[in-house]
């Protein structure tokens, strides 16, 4: 008799194919290139990794100077825009006069404060002749709703596109049609602005500093002069800044902070430290006491 030995090599041949297949080592994986905003930063950071916050108003105020003087206006020919059109970005902030709902502000992450007076059918660029069109927040004053201030720097440091901060507080007094710097033009980035019910002069602003790196200038600001002068009412320390802020509506000396310990470099975020917490005052500002017991309970 006799047997077939095809079976055999058949086992034998898809055994080898198998071992080899599987032996055979794995490409190496390539770290992760740098993140767009870390690498546009380390450029302009080098060689200490801090941005002059002086020297990048003064290229701010030069580009504003020759925008003003036509430097970019000297081409004779006309253009006709043709898009994209179905691009977006980040709306930071958003602020409805409280007498004409039809009246809205919006501030984008990027690209500055839009003035609407048809509901948001269309809009028109408001603040493009500032020195920062990073907006991080924009509040009316209930009282007077022709004042308006308006924090720049956005303050979501996890955004890959951020790399430079804001410049301040600025202030209009004529409904949003021209601003004027209020302050602050070291608080790097701006989580709120709240604005006292009754006293437009009296305005908080949390600040969450810079984008990049520590400094002291985070945490919670108050004016009672409009912007003429600020007096940082809650610090902890120079990784911890204002994240949010609330007044109580019918008790406005009652104020809630939100402070957020949040540190960013180049190739490293770090979120959520141990000074995080919310924060309640009584008096306007003067005194603060740390919330630990929790959220209350739901009514």
């Amino acid at each position: 008799m006799k047997l077939s030995l095809w079976p055999v090599w058949l086992f034998i041949g898809i055994g080898s194919c198998c071992f080899f297949q599987c032996s055979q080592p794995e490409p190496a994986k390539q770290p992760p290139g740098a993140i767009p905003a870390d690498w546009f930063f380390r450029q302009r950071a080098y060689p200490d990794g801090q941005v002059d916050q002086a020297k990048y108003l003064q290229a701010v105020r030069r580009q504003k100077r020759l925008e003003a003087g036509g430097a970019q206006r000297s081409m004779t020919a006309s253009w006709i825009f043709r898009g994209p059109l179905n691009t977006g970005g980040r709306i930071s902030a958003l602020a409805v006069h409280p007498d004409f709902p039809d009246t809205l502000f919006v501030g984008a992450a990027s690209g500055g404060v839009f003035r609407s007076y048809d509901r948001g059918d269309s809009f028109v660029p408001v603040f493009d002749d500032a020195l920062s069109l990073s907006i991080g927040d924009i509040d009316i004053a209930p009282s007077n709703p022709s004042v308006i201030y308006v924090g720049t720097g956005e303050a979501n440091a996890g955004g890959g596109t951020l790399a430079y901060d804001g410049v301040g507080v600025y202030k209009s007094t004529d409904g949003g049609s021209t601003w004027q710097p209020a302050g602050l033009p070291a608080s790097g980035s701006t989580g709120r602005v709240a604005v006292h019910p009754t006293d437009p002069d009296r305005v908080y602003v949390a600040a969450m500093g810079r984008l990049f790196g520590n400094n002291p200038e985070r945490g919670i600001y108050r004016t009672t002069d409009g912007g003429q002068h600020w007096e940082q009412v809650l610090y902890l320390n120079d990784s911890t800044g204002g994240i949010d802020l609330a007044l109580h509506p019918t008790q406005p000396d009652t104020l809630y902070a939100a402070m957020w310990e949040r540190t960013r470099g180049p190739g490293f975020y770090y979120y959520g430290g141990y000074s995080s917490g919310i924060y309640r005052s009584h008096d306007g500002g003067d005194t603060w006491e740390h919330l630990t017991n929790g959220l209350p309970n739901a009514e």
